[in-house]
């Protein structure tokens, strides 16, 4: 049903304007008060740079102006044909905004633009698309929507006078533009995370850096046209049974009425939006009040112990601070905006017309044809770096958050191990443990390892369990697998082993370009001890490697972890720390650092592991997220000393390394 609203409002969209156009052609240009300043007006956009990215046409109170306005292509100073019109369009009813498509086809309902890549996701790098996005795609919430236009004035540019007016130096810094090869992701040379992460790589300089500094300088078309005037969107923050109530219902809500420029100001329509599920339930109305977990408080409405004026007391309580009126256009007002009507507003637009409706090209139309296909692959690189999806969003944020909405999946067993993500989740990273326990013969000159790692990489979208398979009884195996919501939240797993190594060299696992080691560790142990001999040691947390030096024979070595982007936010703030127990009875706790000193050391990622000294069992479990501390429980029926190990990746405050306990 929003689809369809969404095209009847484009379509209402180019009726609008062709009526406005038309109308105005009719009458002929009529000079008002104020128009002595026009032409600098019409000039200051038409003939501008404009970034389809970080562009945002809609109404938004918090920018100063449209940061889609790039400098000037044409000097249209002398060359604009000015068209008067006074249509205005005030909202009838309402419109929704349920994801953040719907906020995409609002703002494209405001520009005029052919041939764009369906890949390609307008304004998506703006502040308020990002802040939308947050909102509708990752809070999950719903808006219902107020909008008004008026257009007075249309100014374009005489495209048979670009020659004349051209920037020169738009011409020259074109022309110096490179040309991609027919293959530029062939080799993955210059990836989003490359090009955010390393400022040096040579290729990311030579191709993509010269484009991407282009689109910044110039942006990705230009503004041929625009109708001025002003425009006003009034949105309010509902529930999704509330949205669905109002769709349904939506005729019953004659906005156009109402003389505020605020329709939520209106004490009746509230009345009317929120009270109308009385139908449904006379004693409850549902109203959100924005609970500060995302939860919908929603108990609002004539109860047993409230007369009418209380419920209204407490209905304006809730509703004023989960409405909104952005406006663009129109007289700046003070503290009593909110209060404003809707013809002051309307009339105030002549003394402050602002462009409504732009009339985009590419900026390609003004390149060599050779240069046309190199555009557009930039273009798409442009939009895959800075514009806002899923992928991006995650990739923005705090490290810790994203690891704690992942799954830690731990399991043992002997000999064979599968280890499975739960229903709807993905495997991402982890690993699967082996020791040999079999008796070597004396003198025998078997070197095979005693302890060995099975990585789990992931596979793809698919991929949502790890196994080692062996019919060896004499094998303890035990693993742990990670698990995450989206597939393109891969770490990369890196592991080595000391297997055919000279113990002179070197062992060292490294992260891919334009990544650093998350969680890692490395592991030594001589082939003449058992398992509860096992020396190891995290890897330091935002380093691109790990590494074992000067090995020694008879030992075996051997190294995991899993590499994030650089692009997390606050990964350098983690800290790794191996735990361990010998020869143990009793339940072993651990935390990271004391809970009174610093209330903040939470466990954002770990496991234990137990066994007993023959290793008959083994026991292996996930440290609760988010929590402070890490239990790792003695079996009851067992009265033989245990190894206990446990990671725990923490964060510390201030730089300093930060002691760990266990009990």
């Amino acid at each position: 049903m929003n689809n369809l609203i969404s095209k009847s409002s484009k379509i209402g969209v180019c009726l609008f304007i062709g009526y406005a156009i038309l109308s105005s052609v009719v009458r002929g240009d009529t000079q008002n008060e104020g128009d002595s300043s026009m032409p600098e007006l019409f000039s200051k956009y038409i003939g501008r740079g404009y970034d389809i990215l970080f562009g945002y046409p809609l109404p938004n109170n918090e920018l100063v102006e449209d940061p889609g306005f790039k400098e000037v292509i044409f000097d249209t100073k002398s060359s604009i044909n000015v068209v008067s019109e006074d249509v205005c369009q005030k909202g009838e009813y309402f419109n929704f905004i349920e994801d953040i498509n719907d906020v995409m086809n609002l703002a494209m309902d405001n520009i005029n633009v052919d041939d764009l890549n369906l890949d390609i996701k307008p304004f998506s790098a703006s502040m308020p698309y990002r802040s939308y996005f947050t909102d509708l795609e990752i809070k999950k919430k719903k808006y219902i929507v107020a909008l008004n236009t008026c257009l007075h004035r249309y100014a374009v540019h005489n495209l048979r006078d670009s020659t004349k007016y051209i920037n020169k130096d738009f011409l020259l810094d074109s022309e110096k533009l490179p040309i991609f090869p027919d293959k530029i992701n062939q080799e993955n040379k210059c990836s989003n995370v490359t090009y955010l992460s390393d400022t040096t790589n040579e290729h990311c300089i030579k191709t993509l850096k010269p484009w991407i500094e282009f689109f910044q300088k110039y942006g990705t078309h230009v503004v041929l046209s625009a109708h001025f005037g002003g425009k006003s969107i009034n949105t309010l923050e509902v529930t999704l049974q509330k949205l669905e109530e109002v769709k349904i219902y939506n005729y019953k809500y004659p906005i156009r009425n109402i003389p505020y420029l605020n329709v939520f100001k209106a004490p009746s329509l509230l009345r009317d939006v929120f009270n109308s599920n009385k139908r449904v339930n006379s004693n409850k109305v549902r109203i959100l009040t924005g609970g500060t977990n995302g939860e919908d408080d929603l108990n609002v409405g004539n109860r047993e112990d409230e007369g009418p004026a209380q419920v209204r007391s407490r209905e304006d309580d809730i509703t004023k601070n989960n409405f909104t009126l952005d406006v663009k256009g129109g007289s700046e007002m003070d503290e009593k905006w909110n209060e404003l009507t809707y013809e002051i507003w309307k009339n105030s637009i002549y003394s402050n017309m602002l462009p409504i409706y732009l009339n985009l090209i590419s900026l390609s139309s003004f390149m060599r044809i050779e240069k046309k296909e190199s555009y557009n692959k930039a273009l798409l690189y442009y939009n895959n770096i800075f514009g806002m999806d899923r992928e991006n969003y995650y990739f923005s944020q705090d490290i810790t958050n994203v690891l704690s909405d992942g799954r830690q999946i731990t399991g043992s067993g002997k000999g064979s191990l599968i280890l499975s993500c739960p229903v709807g989740y993905i495997k991402s990273t982890g690993l699967i443990l082996i020791f040999d326990k079999s008796e070597r013969v004396k003198g025998s000159k078997d070197s095979a390892p005693r302890v060995k790692i099975h990585p789990c990489y992931s596979k793809g979208e698919y991929d949502v369990s790890c196994s080692y398979i062996s019919k060896r009884s004499d094998l303890t195996t035990f693993g742990w697998l990670y698990c995450v919501k989206y597939s393109f939240i891969k770490f990369e797993t890196v592991y080595k082993t000391s297997d055919n190594m000279s113990k002179e060299e070197t062992l060292e696992i490294k992260c891919p370009e334009g990544n650093i080691l998350s969680f890692g560790f490395k592991m030594k142990l001589d082939q003449k001890h058992n398992f509860d001999k096992i020396q190891v040691k995290p890897c330091v947390v935002g380093d691109d490697k790990c590494m074992v030096s000067k090995m020694k024979q008879n030992s075996d070595y051997l190294l995991w972890g899993f590499c994030v982007p650089l692009s997390f936010r606050s990964t350098s703030s983690l800290q790794l720390t191996y735990i361990y127990e010998n020869d143990v009875t009793t339940d072993v706790r651990g935390e990271c650092s004391d809970v009174y000193r610093n209330k903040y050391d939470n466990i954002f990622l770990g496991f234990s592991f137990s066994f007993d000294n023959k290793l008959e069992t083994v026991k292996i479990s996930p440290c609760e997220q988010k929590t402070k501390f890490c239990l790792s429980k003695a079996s009851d029926q067992s009265k033989s000393g245990r190894y206990v190990g446990m990671f725990l990746l923490c964060r510390y405050d201030g730089g300093a390394v930060r002691k760990f306990a266990h009990h």
